[in-house]
């Protein structure tokens, strides 16, 4: 009451175009989702509804193909998540202990790919890894190989196009969590006759398992929801759930079906964030109790 006597707006008012942005774009939109995922029409016909089924969902499960799909994607998201983790974390280290001029090329590095298109990426990845790439040129001109590595058109090509851009988003908040540790806990367990990689294990790795968590967690997120790339560099042997997805809305005008399917997805990977809140939550109670004993 008396910040509006003074002519100041409620503190609510601030929040409402951004509040309405939201309304319009997500949950609106997400809203029809889920009421055309237990429909048998087609959203044009949304009006004559008369009852809901379940038939889209028990689809997911029976079709034959959708879940062995969505199983692919969980895999290829694994994969790509792992290998982010083992390229990044060493990256990550590396950028803690550089200096200022060194950290700032390595950060502009890390974060071009997301200044270029995934078009011109994938495009760029193809003149590499190609039979007639790059890599597989300088093999067969050094003698090292007879015929072309099988670098493209396969897992391995999706895994290291999707890496190419997503490392960045395993890198930042480790790199962020890298540089809260206190240097002082590690020069105390190397004074006091730990060798390096001891004070690794016992000092740095359990200190940034948050940072592994969020950055992880981020990349598997991304990496389920991932299409162009597996498109261009799978070259029709390697299919996402949101492969299918797409087929279903853009070629078989199955709405409800496509749908359905989304709201599976959806509801996986709010499952993951969940489930990595939770255990970020544990580490952070772990550590206080560690510390109060």
């Amino acid at each position: 009451m008396q910040g509006t006597e003074h002519g100041i707006r409620p503190w609510w008012l601030l929040l409402l175009p951004v509040l309405t942005l939201y309304a319009l774009a997500l949950v609106l939109p997400l809203i029809v989702v889920v009421g055309e995922s237990f429909s048998t029409t087609s959203a044009a016909t949304a009006l004559a509804r008369s009852s809901l089924t379940f038939d889209n969902y028990r689809a997911f499960a029976s079709d034959g193909v959708t879940l062995r799909v969505f199983f692919a994607t969980v895999r290829l998201a694994a994969l790509i998540t792992m290998t982010c983790v083992v390229l990044g974390y060493p990256l990550a280290l590396f950028m803690r202990r550089a200096g200022s001029r060194l950290r700032i090329v390595i950060l502009a590095l890390v974060v071009s790919p997301l200044l270029t298109s995934v078009i011109v990426r994938n495009v760029g990845w193809l003149l590499i890894l190609g039979r007639e790439g790059l890599i597989n040129a300088a093999l067969r001109s050094a003698g090292v190989i007879d015929s072309p590595l099988p670098l493209l058109y396969n897992t391995f090509g999706v895994v290291i196009g999707v890496t190419h851009v997503y490392l960045a988003f395993l890198v930042l908040p480790l790199f962020a969590n890298l540089i809260a540790i206190d240097p002082a806990l590690e020069e105390s367990a190397s004074s006091l006759g730990a060798p390096p990689w001891r004070v690794f294990l016992h000092v740095t790795l359990p200190l940034s398992l948050s940072g592994i968590i969020a950055g992880a967690t981020l990349v598997f997120i991304l990496s389920m929801g991932v299409y162009l790339t597996p498109v261009i560099m799978g070259g029709g042997f390697v299919i996402t759930l949101p492969m299918i997805i797409t087929d279903l809305v853009r070629n078989q005008y199955d709405w409800s079906r496509a749908s359905a399917f989304s709201m599976v997805l959806l509801i996986f990977v709010g499952a993951i964030l969940v489930l990595s809140q939770g255990a970020e939550r544990r580490l952070t109670r772990a550590r206080i109790e560690e510390r109060l004993r």
